[in-house]
């Protein structure tokens, strides 16, 4: 008869006989480095590391959602959803930009330029526009 590794063989496991002792550790030893274990597991993380991926795309930040998910699963998920995006407002137009864009994809302004100048100005520059109109 072959000895399972369980918490009942462990309850009622006699500790002085140390061929049972052996036999159970043989056993759980046996269940621990079965190739399917692995392949679940494995499996699993590949999974929420693939769906962290996709909420971090969402996001902006796909290699970030993809560490979280592998790491922790859907706790990492969660860890995604609640971040902030890493896409930042335009200025001007206030859309949303990916990180590292030089110009806004809606309105074509140069983001640096638009983010250096104050509110004053852009204020400014908005009530000239108008009087030309």
């Amino acid at each position: 008869m072959a000895l399972e590794c369980s918490l009942d063989a462990l309850r009622n496991l006699d500790q002085s006989d140390l061929d049972a002792v052996q036999a159970l550790l043989d056993a759980c030893t046996r269940t621990l480095l079965s190739p399917s274990l692995w392949l679940w597991a494995l499996g699993l993380t590949a999974a929420c590391a693939a769906i962290g991926a996709l909420l971090g795309l969402a996001k902006g930040r796909w290699l970030w959602g993809l560490v979280w998910g592998a790491a922790l699963g859907p706790l990492g998920w969660i860890v995604v959803l609640l971040s902030a995006a890493a896409d930042r407002p335009c200025p001007e137009c206030a859309r949303l930009n990916p990180p590292g864009r030089k110009r806004c994809r809606h309105c074509g302004v140069d983001l640096a330029v638009a983010a250096a100048r104050s509110s004053r100005s852009r204020l400014r520059d908005s009530t000239r526009s108008n009087e030309w109109r």
